[in-house]
């Protein structure tokens, strides 16, 4: 194993780079899809409170109408 670590030929360093990259670039896809399910869940949240309010609106209309 020490003789990898001693290795002059360059090729431990652009390994290390190119894991980091891997590495970085998942860590990146993996927040970004997150965001995009939390947004997505954020705005379906939003259209049902939404939603539920003009029903809730159009009942307490009916109610009025017939009590009148």
């Amino acid at each position: 194993m020490s003789h990898i670590i001693r290795n002059e030929k360059g090729v431990l360093l652009p390994a290390a780079m190119l894991l980091l990259l891997i590495v970085c670039l998942s860590l990146f896809a993996t927040t970004a899809a997150y965001q995009s399910k939390y947004r997505t869940y954020d705005s379906l949240e939003i259209s049902n409170i939404n939603a539920t309010i003009n029903k809730i609106d159009n009942f307490n209309e009916r109610e009025n109408n017939l009590d009148m």
